[in-house]
């Protein structure tokens, strides 16, 4: 740029930059005097514009239907990824997918902002077996683009009958691969306790009914053999039962472990006055598939447990659903409560780890190796006191 252009640049930036200000902060106040229903009013004649003139000068004529549907969707997704408007017609099939989807297929899928990709996929499932991967991006099922579907039809197909099978287009590590998914019944791995790296860790598959009990089976002897020190891995735990995972946080802690907050009200409280049967140094390994009643366990041993989260933050959603009727029978599934751990924080946002590991952490030495396998690795390393990553948690 020579200096004639530099100056003439300078110059109006200078005029118009104060001009611009005024203008943002008149619209800012204009939208706080318009505030309620002058407001919405505005938004919905924006929106019936922009229908008319989409409907009036796009190439080809799009279907009115496809539009206000798409629409919809999209009120849910700016909601958070739970949150869906389902068609009276198609109630059974909603109800079947939320019920049947992860049960058939053992993934757990998110749509955010129109992509749709794999969360966590369950040790000895149909997807396992299919070879899908947690990151993984759905571009296509049984050939229907999943950009133009509401995530309850995928589910849906996913909740069909065992035995059939499902091909799924992915992108994974910038290509396009294609994998055979068949749909099949499979047990969820039970809670177990392994020595690893000479220590004991308690991993977790899922916290659902029976989860607290069997825990307390494999930590009690523990407790009794005099360890002071357990890992505890949360890593891909996604779904399952809140009240397990406070009864599961009531292991390894006493007093107030949480409520349920609905409008920034308590409508729920979860409390502990037994003693807890582990008292010991805990790590917990977390990452982005550590999610729902796995979060609450993880902010339990966090903030009552002393415990430190190593790895990855956490997907940020701990919520429970409730279904609210449209007229024409159509009904509303939306996230109405979040749950909190006992510092009373909703967990609305992903927890943050104590001690980071990611792409950025790593260090020449372990370019290669998974993140999964360094997550451990530091989580190691911070129950030992070991190296950089002790100094970290401290």
């Amino acid at each position: 740029m020579n200096r004639s252009r530099s100056i003439f640049l300078a110059i109006s930036l200078a005029v118009l930059l104060p001009v611009a200000s005024g203008v943002l902060w008149s619209s800012v106040d204009a939208t706080r005097a318009d505030a309620g229903q002058d407001s919405l009013d505005k938004y919905l004649a924006i929106f019936s514009e922009v229908f008319g003139l989409v409907r009036s000068n796009y190439v080809d004529p799009p279907d009115s239907e496809t539009l206000l549907g798409g629409a919809l969707e999209g009120v849910g997704d700016a909601l958070d990824p739970f949150s869906a408007l389902v068609p009276a017609d198609a109630m059974g099939d909603y109800e079947r997918a939320q019920k049947l989807s992860r049960a058939r297929s053992g993934i757990v899928l998110v749509k955010d902002h129109g992509i749709l990709y794999v969360v966590t996929v369950d040790d000895g499932s149909p997807a396992a077996t299919a070879g899908l991967r947690q990151g993984d991006l759905v571009a296509d099922i049984d050939g229907q683009d999943t950009r133009l579907s509401p995530l309850w039809r995928i589910e849906a197909k996913l909740a069909g009958e065992a035995g059939r099978e499902i091909l799924l287009r992915l992108l994974r590590d910038g290509g396009t691969i294609e994998k055979k998914l068949t749909l099949g019944d499979y047990p969820v791995a039970p809670p177990t306790v392994a020595e690893v790296q000479g220590l004991p860790m308690l991993h977790l598959a899922a916290l659902e009914s029976g989860t607290a009990a069997a825990v307390r089976d494999l930590v009690t002897p523990l407790a009794a053999a005099a360890r002071s020190q357990l890992l505890i891995d949360l890593r891909g735990v996604a779904g399952g039962e809140a009240s397990e995972a406070y009864a599961v946080g009531a292991l390894f802690s006493q007093g107030k472990l949480g409520q349920l907050d609905e409008r920034g009200k308590a409508v729920r409280d979860f409390t502990s006055t037994a003693s807890p049967v582990w008292s010991g140094e805990i790590v917990v390994l977390v990452d982005a598939a550590t999610l729902g009643p796995a979060e609450i366990l993880a902010s339990i041993l966090h903030d009552s447990a002393k415990a430190r989260l190593v790895g990855l933050k956490t997907f940020g959603w701990a919520g429970e659903r409730s279904f609210v009727a449209v007229s024409g029978g159509a009904q509303l599934h939306l996230t109405t409560a979040f749950y909190t751990g006992p510092s009373g924080k909703p967990i609305s946002e992903g927890l943050a780890p104590d001690v980071l590991v990611d792409d950025l952490s790593r260090t020449f030495d372990e370019a290669d190796r998974p993140l999964r396998d360094l997550i451990l690795d530091r989580g190691v390393e911070v129950l030992r006191g070991d190296g950089d990553a002790a100094r970290k948690a401290a």
